[in-house]
């Protein structure tokens, strides 16, 4: 079997035969001038590939039964390239061709779907590739790592898998092992190993230069882009901090670089410092990087934008209105932040059945003073800087309902749910669908009120890829169609979800008849972009947008082959 190296310090190709004849145990690999040891463990053996004078590394899957190879301290990978041909005869959890332990893994879960586990210094990188591998066939397998971009996985030279890169790898265990896998089981707490039976041949590791970035083809692409800038100012790195004017024209050369034709532009400084009661002294960490700001960068981001045809949206979040002190956002620390109109009219918030809790953060757009409010906001944006439309997000930095039918039963949908169906929502039993249908008509109706009032602007609306709006709120009803029938929307963004990970034990809370977040009957992708959001999108003349980290592997690229598809909504990394 043949294991090809680039060390780091020279970046030269070194092939290198390992000697792995049963009953030998040992053999050398180079790596630059040094060597390291590799051990047959159990029962592998070298046998030779069929019509092929290269050798292979043969596993039965017993315990045990593997190969390791010592990695020199020498070896540092921030940005590099593995390789590997493998065949599998048999799926079992956890079956794998090649890893570094506590750097990265490429492996095969019991459904025959190939996964990559990178342990990054920020955080671990998780991706999958859903198709499942064929038995008993030869396959080439790689995957590129670039610290600053993306990783992406290859299965016989296709991409089928990209993930975003959060900067430099763990450096790995003493040991990179071939056919094995060690992993933590979460329910026992346990370490566990799982053997791979089949063979593994043809290994090849090489370094690849740290500012090595993907470069796409962008033809034909319109993609959008979304930018916080509250996160960008706090936790970005570089120009992606943009908290200077020079950092717009490299924003822009990078919304170039992704084939970004729109740029969604969050302005949560502005709603925070205008609209709410601060709770944050000149010393707390988002004053602070708000004090770092020069200039308007708003107003620098749209002119060097619009300067290379790309438009800017104002994206401001709908339900998300801050919350008293008394809440802990995260679990951890008091609000800062709250609304003062929710301060002065606690009674437009979502209210619970008994009437004694109300949703912080969440308004109630059945009532008119509600919607006006929220209109009012994004006048204000709109009459500020020169955006060209609205982008309507409904995430939420919001606390989540203990349970999905928690909210949601204000007075005007009382009133209106007893015209139309003759019982009384609070103390009555009653269709719950009809309940999520006339919650959902407020939301329309808030549409309806922003494009009447900000006419000749464009309007995107963020959601998830649902017909109910799901966690954190309830089974409020996301009537999309009607908004695309309507020209309510000039475009929407599917698969938009605030997540269950901002506040502790918030996923799978129960009750919601739809959840993306908790895949809780959920379409399949290609299926809901094919049959659903697709068709009624083209046929209205709405774009299409789907959210999606990383854009670049060519299975993320087929999905935009499918009718009706505008692009991918990206996002700015830290």
């Amino acid at each position: 079997m043949r294991l090809s190296v680039i060390s780091r310090p020279t970046f030269t190709a070194l092939l290198v035969c390992l000697a792995l004849s049963a009953p030998a145990m040992a053999a050398t690999v180079s790596f630059g001038e040094l060597t390291a040891p590799v051990t047959l463990h159990g029962t592998a053996r070298e046998a030779t590939e069929p019509g092929s004078d290269q050798s292979a590394l043969v596993l039965d899957g017993a315990a045990g039964s593997y190969a390791g190879v010592a990695v020199p301290d020498s070896w540092k990978p921030v940005s590099f390239r593995v390789q590997v041909r493998f065949r599998l005869d048999e799926r079992r959890g956890g079956t794998v061709p090649l890893s570094w332990p506590g750097c990265f893994c490429v492996y095969v879960d019991g459904q025959g779907r190939l996964r990559v586990l990178l342990e990054t210094q920020s955080g671990r990188l998780a991706g999958s590739y859903e198709q499942a591998l064929p038995l008993g066939q030869d396959l080439e397998v790689s995957f590129e790592y670039r610290a600053s971009d993306l990783c992406l996985l290859y299965v016989n030279g296709r991409s089928v898998v990209s993930l975003r890169g959060r900067g430099p790898l763990k450096r790995g265990g003493p040991e990179l092992w071939l056919g094995r896998y060690q992993y933590r089981d979460e329910k026992t707490g346990q370490d566990q190993d799982a053997w791979m039976k089949g063979t593994v041949s043809q290994a090849r590791l090489s370094a690849l230069p740290d500012d090595d970035r993907y470069q796409m083809d962008t033809t034909g692409l319109t993609n959008a882009i979304n930018v916080s800038f509250g996160d960008a100012i706090v936790v970005g790195k570089g120009w992606r901090q943009l908290n200077r004017p020079e950092h717009a024209l490299e924003l822009v050369r990078e919304c170039q670089r992704r084939g970004v034709k729109k740029v969604f532009l969050r302005c949560d400084q502005e709603y925070i410092l205008e609209f709410c009661e601060r709770r944050m002294p000149p010393d707390h960490w988002y004053m602070k990087a708000l004090a770092q700001v020069q200039g308007d960068m708003h107003a620098e981001i749209l002119r060097q934008c619009h300067a290379a045809g790309i438009k800017v949206y104002a994206y401001q979040t709908i339900f998300d209105c801050g919350s008293p002190s008394s809440v802990l956002y995260g679990g951890a620390s008091p609000f800062p932040w709250e609304a003062r109109f929710t301060i002065e009219h606690p009674e437009y918030l979502m209210e619970s059945r008994d009437g004694k809790q109300r949703q912080y953060g969440v308004l109630c757009y059945a009532y008119p003073q509600a919607r006006e409010y929220m209109v009012g906001v994004l006048r204000h944006l709109m009459a500020k800087w020169d955006f060209d439309g609205l982008y309507l997000c409904t995430r939420t930095h919001s606390q989540p309902a203990d349970f999905a039918d928690q909210f949601g039963y204000n007075e005007p949908v009382v009133q209106e749910y007893r015209r139309r169906y003759g019982k009384d929502l609070r103390t009555e039993e009653f269709s719950r669908p009809e309940w999520y249908d006339l919650l959902g008509e407020g939301l329309t109706q808030l549409l309806r009120d922003a494009r009447q009032a900000i006419p000749g602007k464009e309007v995107v609306v963020a959601m998830p890829r649902s017909d109910t709006i799901g966690p954190p709120y309830g089974n409020m009803r996301l009537d999309w169609r009607r908004w695309c029938e309507e020209k309510l929307v000039d475009g929407l963004v599917v698969g938009v979800i605030t997540g269950g990970w901002h506040y502790p034990n918030s996923m799978h809370r129960p009750g919601y008849v739809q959840s993306e977040q908790d895949e809780v009957a959920m379409r399949p992708l290609e299926q809901d972009l094919r049959e659903y959001f697709g068709p009624t999108c083209k046929a209205a003349g709405v774009e299409l947008y789907l959210s999606r980290t990383s854009i670049y592997s060519d299975v993320d690229r087929d999905l935009l082959k499918l009718p009706g598809m505008t692009g991918f909504m990206t996002y700015l990394e830290p």
